[in-house]
Formats: structure tokens, sequence, C-alpha cells
């Protein structure tokens, strides 16, 4: 057992800030936009919606570039709170989300895409019947993509929840809801490849309970902080199965 120093219980509630900031700025960009732009099943709806209200779709796409690199931060910020406790475990926690980043910078490219198509660029040969149904139909590659890609926010959840019963920093509780999460949202990303929805065998429903982990692990982290005591794991490193 050590001592926590200041400065570790300073990088938790920097981290914790960081995320409670992304949580405001995704809900925004990811939630209220959509709400307000797409209306399912309806390709001229739609598109009318985008055309109408052009900023906010641009603002939209900005908000989800910058709680996805906000995401990245939390995470980096994490990994040096961490590596003392497990150095092979903080480095798999890292590595999911680095991975979804270029996914989704790229994803958002279709959102960008679609716009163009609507005012005529490129496809100017393109009647505007045609440019909305392309426009439509490229909305719903990125829909399709973002579902997919939830799997790698998933998938840091595991390790993240290891770290959390290793390192004593807080109620292990936290590991098991933390991991809970991660179970959630992949299944929820599997569900949408395979079914191409959730509402099937109640997986949203499931996934919508575990949600609950991240946010109150973040919670804990900006109130209470980090315990006065915590394990490091020096000795005995993590075994990656082959």
């Amino acid at each position: 057992m050590e001592e926590i120093p200041n400065s570790n219980k300073t990088t938790a509630r920097r981290a914790a800030v960081v995320y409670f900031s992304l949580v405001i700025v995704a809900s925004f960009g990811m939630g209220y936009v959509p709400s307000k732009i797409i209306a399912r099943d309806d390709v001229v709806a739609t598109a009318n919606n985008i055309l109408a209200n052009e900023f906010l779709y641009r603002a939209g796409i900005l908000c989800h570039l910058i709680s996805t690199t906000a995401i990245t931060v939390m995470v980096l910020m994490l990994y040096r709170l961490f590596r003392p406790v497990d150095k092979h475990l903080s480095r798999l926690m890292v590595v999911p989300v680095l991975i979804q980043l270029p996914i989704v910078f790229l994803l958002e490219c279709f959102h960008i895409a679609a716009l163009m198509t609507l005012k005529g660029q490129p496809w100017m040969t393109l009647n505007f019947t045609e440019r909305q149904e392309l426009s439509y139909f490229l909305l719903r590659m990125h829909g399709y993509g973002i579902g997919a890609a939830q799997l790698f926010w998933g998938l840091w959840l595991f390790p993240f929840g290891m770290l959390i019963k290793r390192s004593g920093f807080i109620p292990q509780l936290f590991s098991v809801l933390l991991i809970l999460n991660g179970i959630g949202y992949v299944t929820e990303a599997v569900a949408y490849v395979l079914l191409q929805s959730t509402d099937y065998l109640l997986v949203r429903q499931f996934a919508r309970y575990t949600f609950i982990g991240l946010p109150l692990t973040m919670l804990w982290f900006l109130v209470k902080g980090l315990h006065e005591q915590h394990n490091v794991s020096t000795t005995t490193p993590t075994t990656i199965p082959s």
C-alpha cells in the first residue's frame, strides 16, 4: 500500500471534468441535432431539414468531432493515472479508443458528403430527387458505422474496470459496473451489425441499464476523488493471452 500523490487525485478529477464536458457536447451533437434533422424513413423531410438548418447540421458534425477527441484525451489522462498500477492493462485500455478516433472522423465525412450532395456538389448531373435519395443513403451509412463503432467504446471499459479493481482507488463495485457497461456497448454493437436494429431480444433495454457504469465512476472521481491509499502491482505484470 502506498499513499496516492496529489497529482493523481488532480488527474482523476480533470479526467472527470473532461468526461462530463464531452457528455454535454455529445448530447447536443448526437442527440439534439439528429432529433431536429433526421426524419426516419422520410427522405424528402430529412433533406429539407438539412437545407433549412444547415448551420445546426454543421454544428452537429463539429460537436461529434470535438467529443470524440475529448474521449481520447480523457482516456490518455486515465492511462497516466493507472499506468503505475498495471502498464499492460493501461495500454489495452487506450488501444480501442485510439482505433475509434480515425473511424469516427472518417464517418463524419459521410455527413459532409450528404450536405454537399444536396447542394449539388459534386453531383451536378443528378436531379434534386436523386440527390435527396443519395444524401439519405449517406446518412444511413453514417448511422450504421457509428452503431458498429460502439464496439470499440465498449472494449476499453473492460481493462478500465479491471484497473479499478486492482488499484483500489475507489470501491470495487465500480469495476463491476464498468465491465457491465462494456458488455452493454459490445452487445448493442453486435446486435446492430447482425440484426440492423437493437430492438430485438430486448438488447437495447439491457444496454441502457448498463450505461450507468462510466458516469457513476467519473462522478465519484469528481466528487470523492481517490482513496488515500491504493495497491500498485509492481511484481506481477498482466499476462496477455496469446
